[in-house]
């Protein structure tokens, strides 16, 4: 009812208040004035009832003015204090939008923008009075503006969605809008909230490539990846991880990792524990055993090697893991190969010296345990290296693999060869009950080589020298059994190959005395303890001397006078003949400069030069050196080598060779006959001499074929206009028949042994009488 009259009274107006209050006031006074006569006929009663009339309606009339005055102003001070309300509540409305960093729009509706808050107007760069005055389609692309009614109709319901707006700069950005039907004085409105999502799009866009990446990564590596959440369920198996597994992503995902990654070792069979496990609780990343295999959904193992680490949140906290693997059996192989190679001789297959030695060691350890006996044996090929040279490389290779087969199957089970290096070989017998069992083994070794190798239809025979040394006899230790045996070998090479020899206490000091003169050797240089001595090569004709061969000695002043025969093939193995034939040739071209110098007539010098020398790189620049110091004419110098040196290297050899004839330096072959020349090279090389070995020369007055082969190697020298020379002539009947056969010159000690050079001079004055 209260309601009613402030409806009712919510329509009264001032001019509806006078209107009605003269309507009222007329028709008072008319029917009261008429009423009055008609009910009264005395007019001064009706003229003090009139009077009382009119204070009444003034009375009436006043409190009713007064009744609609104070009406009035409560209304109006009621509006005030709301109008006052209204104000605050718009400022702080105003502030509110303001200061919100997001977009508020508000719109009728019809489309027209009615209201914006700052955010707005500087997104979209109009001004306040701009937005407010213009339809919300300008703020979409055209293909969104056709939406524009589907918007206005379901806006006041609520609604959420993203699209793209406009700046007045045609920049497009996109955004997340909230949209809600509101009223403003009674007035329908649609509030949109609208939220900038530019930069929540691009990191989006960038965790969406990241991810993208990642998978196109997990995909794509050669790794097994697997991840898992806390409980170390499955979660990703990539395609490598499927094949490894026999899993496939869609089958695994959501099982117990066990089921689909079971491990166990590859040697023992047993489960191995997934480091998945131990990640998860100790938060770390865990490596997998070694030799660990996976046992895949189909039963077969891949060995493999992997590792886990945890997968954190941003408040660090563990969601999940990581599995990296990777199928490693071709690196097992790979190393198991490695590891066969490091310890087996590439060419034979047999064990090296490193796996021998650690036969050997398990041997020894066996043989004190148990107070036994075990044999080393040391063998060597004899004359390997000339077969090598003369049959080339690759059949000296075939010759060591079938020479190595052999021996693999003459030997005891349980027992071991092994190839030392180049043509030496070390069998183990682990296991002897004296040296008669060695000495039986060495024999059956021996016998092997009684029977033809055939290479490639060829039928090689070859002939090897056995050096043995005995546990516990001869050394307790690897080194020491290894060393007595290799000097028992040489000790079997010294008494004409082909022989097994046992280590003894002499031997030892042999050998000690060897090293002995080798280090002897070596301070012999230092004190130049060498000297030379010469022979002379006379010509056959007319008895003069045309040349002499310059011999070294050596004059230890520890030793005495050594014999070259007990010092050269020591300096031959140590490399010592280098410098001692580099002294050696220095000081013959450096006297017979001098010869020549003191006015003695031009005599050439023949210098011996070892194998060792000849493989030397610089040897030809060497010589020209020499020759330069000691400016000694090169046609005055004759280098003297020895027939299987200059077959050796074919044609290396030749060119060489050429190198010393361009120089002006005379050839001679050395020991002619005891090597197995080629004559199609013979016949090739720029030599200038051939020099009849002294063992065919011994042989003229034996009986022993020795006139034949000296016949036939004088003739084969006239034949290739060579000057032959006969070394080691020690009778008349030797010279008499060396001269019937034109033999050249000769030398020996029918004429002189080696002298000095100022016993040479000597023979020099009585040559020129």
């Amino acid at each position: 009812m209260n309601s009613k009259l402030k409806c009712d009274l919510s329509k009264v107006t001032p001019f509806r208040i006078a209107v009605l209050y003269g309507l009222f006031s007329m028709l008072w006074i008319l029917f009261s004035d008429r009423l009055l006569t008609i009910i009264i006929a005395d007019q001064e009663t009706i003229l003090n009832l009139s009077i009382l009339k009119g204070a009444v309606f003034v009375l009436v009339t006043a409190m009713l003015l007064y009744w609609l005055i104070q009406w009035g102003y409560n209304n109006l001070q009621e509006s005030e204090k709301a109008l006052i309300k209204d104000r605050a509540n718009l400022e702080r409305y105003r502030l509110l939008a303001d200061e919100v960093l997001d977009i508020i729009i508000f719109i009728s509706p019809e489309g027209q923008i009615i209201d914006a808050n700052e955010a707005a107007v500087k997104r979209y760069g109009y001004t306040r009075e701009e937005l407010t005055n213009m339809p919300m389609h300008k703020l979409r692309l055209p293909e969104d503006q056709l939406m524009v009614p589907f918007f206005l109709e379901h806006a006041p319901k609520g609604m959420q969605f993203e699209l793209k707006h406009v700046c007045k700069d045609g920049s497009v950005f996109p955004i997340d809008i909230s949209a809600k039907g509101a009223t403003i004085n009674g007035k329908p409105i649609i509030v949109s909230m609208i939220r900038d999502i530019a930069i929540r799009k691009k990191i989006e866009a960038e965790v969406w490539l990241a991810k993208e990446r990642a998978q196109v990564t997990l995909e794509s590596i050669g790794d097994a990846v697997i991840t898992t959440d806390v409980k170390a369920k499955v979660e990703y198996i990539n395609p490598v991880a499927e094949a490894l597994t026999g899993w496939s992503n869609s089958e695994g995902v959501g099982l117990p990792l066990e089921t689909v990654f079971h491990i166990v070792h590859e040697e023992t069979g047993e489960e191995v524990e997934s480091p998945i496990i131990r990640c998860l609780q100790e938060g770390r990343v865990v490596n997998i055993a070694d030799h660990t295999a996976l046992i895949n959904k189909d039963g077969l193992a891949v060995s493999i090697e992997d590792s886990a680490a945890p997968i954190r949140d941003r408040d660090d906290k563990i969601i999940g893991a990581v599995l990296v693997f990777r199928d490693v059996s071709y690196k097992w192989d790979h190393m198991k190969e490695l590891a066969h190679q490091a310890q087996h001789d590439a060419l034979t297959g047999l064990p090296n010296r490193l796996l021998f030695n650690e036969y050997l060691k398990n041997a020894l350890a066996r043989a004190r345990r148990k107070n036994g006996k075990l044999a080393v044996m040391f063998l060597d090929l004899d004359r390997f290296k000339l077969i090598n040279d003369t049959m080339g490389h690759n059949m000296g290779d075939l010759l060591l693999k079938s020479v190595a087969e052999r021996l693999r199957q003459t030997l005891r089970e349980g027992d071991t060869v092994a190839r030392q290096g180049g043509d030496e070989f070390l069998i183990l017998l682990s296991e002897i009950q004296d040296e008669i069992e060695a000495a039986l083994v060495s024999e059956r070794i021996l016998g092997l080589f009684s029977k033809p190798i055939i290479l490639e239809d060829n039928e090689i025979y070859i002939s090897t020298s056995i050096g043995i040394s005995l546990y516990p006899n001869d050394g307790s230790d690897m080194e020491a059994l290894v060393k007595q045996a290799d000097t028992a070998m040489y000790a079997a090479k010294e008494k004409g190959r082909n022989n097994c020899q046992f280590f003894t206490q002499g031997l030892n000091i042999k050998a000690n005395q060897r090293l002995s003169t080798e280090n002897s050797l070596r301070k012999a240089l230092v004190r130049e303890e060498f000297v030379l001595h010469y022979q002379p090569q006379v010509d056959l004709d007319n008895g003069l001397i045309v040349g002499l061969e310059a011999l070294i000695r050596w004059d230890s002043v520890e030793l005495g006078m050594v014999s070259p025969a007990a010092f050269i093939p020591i300096a031959e193995e140590t490399g010592l003949i280098i410098p001692i034939g580099e002294w050696v040739l220095r000081t013959a071209c450096a006297q017979n400069k001098h010869w020549q110098e003191q006015g003695f007539s031009p005599l050439r010098i023949a210098v011996n030069i070892s194998a060792r020398q000849f493989k030397e790189p610089n040897f030809v620049k060497l010589v020209k050196n020499i020759l330069d110091e000691t400016k000694l004419d090169p046609q005055w110098l004759e280098l003297e080598i020895t027939e299987s040196i200059a077959m050796e290297k074919g044609q290396t050899s030749l060119e060489m060779l050429s190198s010393f004839k361009k120089l002006g330096v005379r050839i001679s072959i050395d020991d002619f006959g005891t090597g197995f020349s080629s004559l199609n090279y013979l016949s090739r090389m720029p030599i200038d001499t051939l020099k009849i070995d002294q063992t065919f020369i011994r042989d003229i007055t034996t009986g022993d074929n020795g006139k034949e082969v000296v016949t036939a190697i004088i003739q084969l020298a006239k034949n290739l206009q060579l000057k032959v020379i006969a070394e080691g002539v020690e009778t008349d009947n030797q010279f008499s028949f060396l001269k019937d056969k034109l033999c050249d010159e000769m030398q020996g000690f029918l004429f002189s042994k080696a002298v000095s050079s100022q016993e040479a001079e000597k023979m020099f004055v009585h040559n020129c009488r």
